[in-house]
């Protein structure tokens, strides 16, 4: 059940960031993501959590049914609530070995159901939330200097633990 504490960990780690960051950062359209704003790559990356925690009730999850709730690119304690919410719901989960479907679209209007189960998408949440928080170190180095991210933040773990072992 590693994967299930590494996910609230990683929850914890955007709770952390966001709590440093205003709403005009967290709103602002940047140039470096194409008028995207931080607050568009906290929504996404939340979203795929919302849907998986939806999903885990029928058993079929479908990440391209995001709500894209406007709210959560705006709201910074909203989005805090939107983070404690799931954290709750994953510290639920019992069984992490439960099997899931995947509702995958590609060019047909019928999905195609992709067999996983709720430790496998906790792992793909993981690495999905670390490549978006990887964008949002560049829109955050870029255009706000001032903010202060932890070093492992938008780095994979076995990113770390390489640099970790070539620097002993």
């Amino acid at each position: 059940m590693r994967s299930k504490g590494v996910s609230l960990q990683i929850i914890r780690q955007l709770e952390n960031v966001l709590s440093s960051i205003d709403v005009t950062q967290y709103t602002q359209p940047l140039a470096v993501f194409n008028g995207s704003s931080l607050g568009q790559h906290v929504r996404h990356t939340i979203e795929f959590f919302q849907c998986f925690i939806e999903g885990l009730e029928n058993d079929v999850i479908d990440y391209d049914a995001r709500k894209r709730d406007i709210q959560i690119e705006n709201d910074l304690a909203y989005t805090l609530d939107c983070l404690r919410n799931i954290s709750a719901r994953i510290l639920e989960i019992s069984n992490t070995e439960k099997p899931l479907f995947i509702a995958t679209y590609y060019d047909d209007a019928i999905p195609e159901m992709v067999v996983s189960n709720v430790q496998r998408e906790l792992v793909y949440l993981i690495e999905h939330s670390i490549h978006h928080f990887a964008l949002v170190r560049i829109g955050v180095q870029e255009n706000f200097p001032e903010i202060s991210l932890p070093f492992s933040f938008g780095i994979a773990y076995s990113t770390i633990k390489y640099r970790e072992s070539v620097s002993v």
